[in-house]
């Protein structure tokens, strides 16, 4: 320990919680903690010991902006509470605020939104289904609605005693429009930028206001040292990071420190975003170029190395828009995101104008797919399948290898064995013994031709025609691994539109049961996005790239987070994995939302082994938020 401040020397350091009896008078606790506020936030996990050595994980809120909080629900018989703040080696902070047991009350208020899980949970609990009762409860408590943000800051509030004005070697320029500005205006940027907690800034003005009296206003700015008027088209770009606001944006006291701080760790960054401040914040995901890319989200809240600017001849007069789009563009860019909402916009449209690609670009594609379908029986499944495949595919490059797992249905025999016979891309193999579903798709990985292998579930429908060339676009990319499709219920509501580590506690489908022309968080549900893993219900993958990693894990992940694992793996080596939401099949996968008493024995192996191995990053998904609940399927406060 070092001036308050922990060492750790693994990824995972662990610290036990104070010895106090939570065990009588309930089955609940309540937990603050904090952080280090210019620390990335990392959600927190709790470590519950069994009295038969076993234990039970909780992926806590993480300190947002400071300071976390956790209701939940605690394991019966458990010796010893342990809590691991980070996945960093190095210096960190954290301390524990109060551990107490929550009122009556509280698990009231917080668990009315959720009448079923708290039924589930209470009917598990009584027929001895701790496992599954602890999982409900989960689910019962993990979210509030965002309409309560103020209350939930408001149980997160800190105090910050390094937060003081410090001068530090990296100079800010800020460039504030005030083109028809108002006095408020003025005097709002104005202000905010005169509290900040940072002192190495200029602020630079450009534009005229809109009336004598905002000019007088600006006069009295003027008269400040640190605050000037841009002449003519003088290139005003000598300070190390710059920003460009309008007249009514604000910043937070610490949004130049916060900034600074980030650069002290990563100083390759040439652009640094951050969320937005309102009664409704914008959370943005980890850096998502793709995202950003087709449906721009990175705003004006930003900060930007004035080298980009100036390498490639381009004036804060070009706009931020130009600087942005640039570096993008000439990939001179190295992007940060800080976690904290560090600006307040006013309405002058913070989006920067998106780079998408136009539709044309889909049908240039001629790799060879070959698409891989494990199937047993259910002939009425399969049979819809195949025929959309073949009949509404408009990409004509691809064979099809249908591995049967011992059907004995008639009519599903007899079913493979006409289409076979009438389509030439056809195969069946033969692969009898237990359903393993790793093992059936790395032998029909290994058995169909093509450069590009397609996993398909036998329950999937084709909606696109394009499907095959949207999802080929981004697969044969250098940096991309895996790629998925939005896929959706028969009623017309979102199934899957990618993966969330750490959702319920492993993984899940964000996004799930939204009507299929919702736009979801951040618009994701309508267009390519990154995301941490796809479902293997549809995943296309290039060859070369899925047998670099070893293909799907049969020997650990027979069945369950086998496709979860594999995008991970892929990731590990470099290669991003994306959702392609223009790319649409219908999934007839139980349409079930709640899930109800699932029995947390059934897959309790696989979900072991896959937490031990990838616990770093489910706990800490980079295309999330770490302030949003993982028990909600929308955005949500935890």
């Amino acid at each position: 320990m070092e001036d308050g401040f922990l060492n750790a020397t693994s990824a995972e350091p662990w610290l036990g919680l104070p010895d106090v009896d939570l065990r009588s008078g309930g089955r609940f606790l309540s937990l603050r903690y904090a952080a280090d506020p210019y620390d990335p936030p990392v959600r927190p996990v709790l470590r519950f010991w069994l009295k038969d050595g076993d234990y039970r994980d909780h992926i806590l809120p993480a300190p947002y902006d400071g300071v976390g909080a956790w209701l939940g629900h605690t394991p019966p018989d458990f010796s010893s509470v342990w809590i691991s703040p980070t996945n960093r080696k190095g210096r960190f902070d954290f301390e524990i605020i109060d551990i107490r047991k929550p009122h009556l009350l509280e698990l009231l208020k917080r668990a009315r939104h959720s009448p079923k899980r708290v039924f589930f949970a209470v009917s598990a609990g009584m027929v001895g289904l701790d496992q599954e009762a602890e999982l409900n409860w989960r689910w019962a408590l993990g979210s509030e609605p965002f309409s309560h943000y103020e209350n939930w800051r408001r149980r997160r509030e800190g105090t910050d005693s390094r937060r003081q004005l410090r001068c530090g070697q990296l100079a800010f320029s800020l460039y504030v429009d005030i083109t028809g500005a108002s006095v408020s205006a003025i005097d709002k940027t104005c202000t905010s930028i005169a509290r900040q907690s940072y002192a190495n800034w200029r602020t630079i003005f450009h534009g005229a206001p809109l009336d004598p009296t905002a000019e007088r206003t600006l006069a009295a700015w003027l008269d400040k040292s640190d605050f000037k008027i841009m002449q003519g088209d003088e290139p005003p770009l000598s300070s190390d990071y710059l920003t460009a606001l309008h007249a009514g944006d604000i910043l937070a006291g610490n949004a130049l420190e916060s900034c600074a701080r980030h650069l002290e760790r990563y100083p390759d960054h040439t652009i640094v975003y951050a969320d937005e401040l309102g009664q409704r914040p914008v959370l943005k995901p980890g850096w998502s170029p793709t995202l950003q890319a087709f449906a721009p989200y990175v705003g004006r809240s930003a900060f930007f190395a004035s080298s980009i600017a100036s390498s490639a001849g381009l004036t804060i007069s070009d706009g931020a828009e130009a600087i942005f789009d640039n570096a993008l563009s000439a990939q001179t860019a190295k992007v940060g995101s800080i976690r904290r909402p560090l600006f307040g916009l006013a309405p002058a449209g913070g989006k920067f104008r998106p780079a998408k690609a136009p539709d044309a670009i889909y049908g240039r594609q001629s790799a060879c797919v070959g698409v891989v379908i494990p199937t047993r029986d259910r002939a009425d499944l399969l049979q819809v399948c195949l025929e959309s495949l073949f009949n509404r595919t408009s990409y004509s490059n691809y064979k099809v290898v249908v591995v049967d797992n011992d059907s004995r249905d008639p009519r599903t025999l007899d079913l493979m064995a006409q289409m076979e016979a009438a389509e030439p891309r056809l195969s069946i193999l033969k692969q009898p013994g237990a359903f393993n579903f790793s093992a059936l798709s790395n032998a029909g990985a290994n058995a169909v031709e093509g450069d590009v292998l397609l996993f398909l579930n036998n329950d999937t429908c084709v909606m696109t025609p394009d499907w095959i060339e949207r999802l080929l676009y981004f697969a044969i990319q250098k940096d991309i691994g895996a790629v998925g499709a939005k896929l959706l219920y028969p009623d017309q509501r979102v199934q899957h539109v990618g993966v969330l580590l750490g959702m319920g506690g492993v993984a899940g489908h964000f996004g799930a049961g939204l009507h299929a022309q919702a736009p979801g968080w951040m618009e994701r549900n309508r267009v390519p996005h990154e995301v941490s893993a796809v479902t293997g219900a549809c995943l296309m993958v290039e060859r070369r790239k899925f047998e670099a990693v070893g293909g799907f894990d049969a020997v650990n992940l027979p069945i369950d987070l086998n496709d979860v694992d594999l995008c991970l793996r892929l990731g590990e080596r470099g290669w991003r994995t994306i959702c392609n939401a223009e790319a649409v099949l219908v999934h007839h996968q139980s349409a079930s939302r709640g899930g109800g008493l699932r029995l947390q024995k059934v897959y309790a192996k696989e979900r072991r082994f896959f937490m031990e191995r990838w616990r770093a990053v489910i706990r800490d998904d980079p295309y999330f938020h770490p302030a949003l609940s993982l028990y909600a399927a929308e955005a949500a406060l935890p």
